[in-house]
C-alpha cells in the first residue's frame, strides 16, 4: 500500500507526544517534514525523525520534491485559516487540531476552502476512538427514557494570563471553545444539537491576572422532538480552568437507570445507583490516536469527505455560536438558526 505524504505544523506537546508518534508507527504514513515557529524545536525534531524542516511552512513546502498530501496542523486558533487558506489553494488535504472553528464566520470560510478546492479537511476528536467513550452508546440504550443529561470538564489552572490562550484575538473564545470543545463534541454526537441554549460567562476569576477571555462558562440546553412539549430533556454543561479540581465526565439520567463516564470509566447503573456494567482502562490510550489518524487517512484515500465537511463540526459550531450569542445578549438561542445559515454556504 502506497502511503499518503504528510507534513506536521506546529510543534508543541500535541504533536510531539501524540501525533508523530501515530504516524511513525502508522502503515497509511509518511513523514516529509515538519514546521514551527520556533527553530529550535523545528531543527531537533527534524533531526528525530530525520526529515526536512523550515520555520515559514512556505519554505518547507519549497525543499520538498513534491507537494505533500496532507498537512496536519497544531497551532494557535488565529493561525489556522491563514495557513489553511495557502495549503488549500495547493490542493493539500487538513488535519487539524480541534476546535473545526470558533466562529460563524471562520466556519463559512473553512466549508468554501474545501469546496472551492475540493479538498478534505478533517478534525481531531481522540474521545471518539477511545473504548470507553464508544461504549457510552451501547450502555445508554438500556436506561429507557432520558430525562437529564449533566456534562463537566474542569482544571485548576495557576496561570491564566500567559500564553495565546489568554487573549481573545488569539484563541477565538476561552474556557468553552477550548476544553470545553471536547465536551460539545461528546454531546452532539451521543445526543445531537440541542433545540435551545442557554449559557452564561465568568472570568476575571484569578486575582491579579488580566485575561480577556471566560474562565467558566455554564450552558443550560434542552432536547424537544415536539416545541413547547413539555417531556424535555434538560441538560447542562459545566467548563471551567478556575476550579479547585480536575473534573470531566458526563451522566445521562433515564427512567431505567443511568450511565456516567470519564476518563477512564463508563458505568451503567440502574434506578437504585447499582452498578450493572463497568468498563474501565488502566494508562493512556495510544491507539486512539492511530486509529484516528488511520480513519483519516481512509477518508482522504476514498475521496469520502472531499469537498465537503463533517456535519457535525458545523452542529459544534453552532453550539459555541449559540452559546456566546445567550451569554451576550442574556437571552436563550436556537443553535439550529446558526447551523441552517452554515448549511446554506455554497
Amino acid at each position: 500500500m502506497s502511503k499518503l505524504d504528510i507534513i506536521v505544523i506546529g510543534l508543541g506537546h500535541q504533536s510531539l507526544e501524540d501525533h508523530l508518534p501515530a504516524i511513525q508507527e502508522s502503515n497509511y504514513w509518511n513523514l516529509v517534514g515538519v514546521s514551527d515557529i520556533d527553530q529550535s524545536v523545528s531543527q531537533k525534531t527534524a533531526e528525530e525523525y530525520n526529515v526536512p524542516y523550515a520555520t515559514e511552512v512556505s519554505d518547507l513546502l519549497r525543499l520538498l520534491p513534491k507537494l505533500p498530501d496532507v498537512a496536519l496542523i497544531a497551532v494557535p486558533h488565529k493561525d489556522y485559516l491563514p495557513l489553511i487558506d495557502v495549503l488549500a489553494a495547493k490542493k493539500i488535504n487538513i488535519i487539524k487540531e480541534k476546535p473545526f472553528a470558533t466562529s460563524f464566520e471562520e466556519a463559512s470560510a473553512m466549508v468554501k476552502l474545501a469546496q472551492e478546492n475540493d479538498i478534505s479537511i478533517q478534525v481531531t476528536l481522540q474521545r471518539r476512538f477511545n473504548p470507553i467513550f464508544l461504549s457510552f452508546s451501547q450502555l445508554v440504550k438500556r436506561i429507557g427514557k432520558i430525562y437529564s443529561i449533566e456534562a463537566r470538564y474542569t482544571l485548576n489552572i495557576a496561570r491564566l494570563d500567559e500564553g495565546w490562550r489568554s487573549s481573545k484575538v488569539f484563541a477565538g473564545g476561552g474556557a468553552l471553545v477550548d476544553l470545553g470543545y471536547h465536551y460539545i463534541d461528546l454531546i452532539v454526537w451521543y445526543f445531537g444539537l440541542p433545540d435551545s441554549i442557554t449559557c452564561r460567562l465568568s472570568t476575571s476569576n484569578r486575582e491579579g491576572q488580566q485575561y480577556d477571555v471566560e474562565d467558566t462558562a455554564i450552558a443550560n440546553f434542552t432536547y424537544s422532538e415536539n416545541k413547547g412539549d413539555d417531556q424535555v430533556i434538560l441538560g447542562s454543561l459545566v467548563v471551567s480552568r478556575v476550579y479547585p479540581e480536575k473534573d470531566e465526565s458526563l451522566i445521562a439520567y433515564g427512567s431505567k437507570g443511568s450511565v456516567y463516564i470519564k476518563r477512564g470509566k463508563v458505568c451503567r447503573r440502574d434506578i437504585d445507583g447499582n452498578e450493572i456494567e463497568v468498563l474501565e482502562r488502566i494508562g493512556s490510550w495510544p491507539s486512539a490516536i492511530l486509529d484516528q489518524l488511520d480513519e483519516f487517512a481512509r477518508n482522504i484515500i476514498d475521496g469520502k469527505n472531499r469537498g465537503c465537511i463533517d456535519p457535525q463540526h458545523l452542529e459544534h459550531v453552532a453550539f459555541i455560536e449559540a452559546s456566546y450569542e445567550s451569554a451576550e445578549n442574556h437571552s436563550t438561542i436556537d443553535p439550529h438558526t446558526c447551523l441552517n445559515k452554515l448549511k446554506e454556504i455554497k
